[in-house]
């Protein structure tokens, strides 16, 4: 018990630090600021991974805490170390909480299509494109196994726990891409998924995310 209102405490101290961080870094950027404070006080008394929990156990999921985001402060230094740029239309396969998404398209500069297959998280970001009419950001409530990813230059893929089945299809759909289209994924590279070589790996690197430190692999389809 006392282990578990530890670790509770200790994600709440990072997710706390995280906010002020972000607040402070991105500080000059106020389309950003109002809406990441936007999005934020619509998960004031449900968290993202209240959200996420909720509909796993609603469609019977066998695992209800599957899920985990990128911290905008080390998507900041992913998207220096990748090349992102205002130029760039960003694809996110599973967008969850939508603050990501918000990052790249306010602060970058990107267009952005953000592809989720929960309701809430879908919801809570078009609720703050729709109030802050934000043209950058298309939000799609989809399998990103299925969705189009036509006219994409970069991928972003935040999904350690996936099955190697799923991993393997996802490879096979993305090797489809145009050459030199960018892959960002995190934990795990996509080349031993495919038996062609597909992806070749442009950068390999260590980040921060909220259970410790994680491998990101940088790879462009040739």
């Amino acid at each position: 018990m006392l282990k578990l209102l530890w670790l509770g405490l200790k994600v709440k101290w990072q997710e706390c630090r995280e906010f002020v961080c972000v607040l402070w870094r991105f500080r000059s950027c106020q389309a950003f600021l109002l809406g990441y404070c936007l999005l934020a006080t619509l998960y004031l008394f449900s968290s993202p991974y209240s959200v996420s929990r909720r509909y796993l156990k609603w469609i019977n999921a066998d695992d209800v805490y599957s899920y985990g985001e990128t911290p905008l402060t080390s998507l900041a230094e992913i998207a220096d170390r990748t090349g992102i740029h205002a130029g760039d239309h960003v694809f996110e396969l599973g967008s969850g909480s939508g603050f990501t998404a918000l990052w790249l398209s306010l602060v970058k500069g990107c267009r952005v299509t953000a592809i989720e297959w929960i309701p809430g998280f879908v919801y809570r970001l078009n609720w703050v494109v729709r109030v802050l009419k934000l043209s950058g950001i298309e939000v799609r409530c989809e399998d990103y196994l299925k969705a189009s990813l036509e006219n994409a230059t970069v991928i972003y893929l935040f999904a350690s726990n996936l099955e190697d089945l799923i991993v393997n299809e996802l490879a096979e759909r993305l090797a489809a891409l145009p050459s030199g289209t960018r892959i960002v994924t995190v934990s795990y590279p996509l080349q031993p998924y495919i038996e062609r070589p597909v992806f070749a790996l442009a950068d390999r690197f260590e980040t921060r995310f909220p259970w410790g430190k994680a491998d990101v692999y940088v790879q462009e389809v040739v």
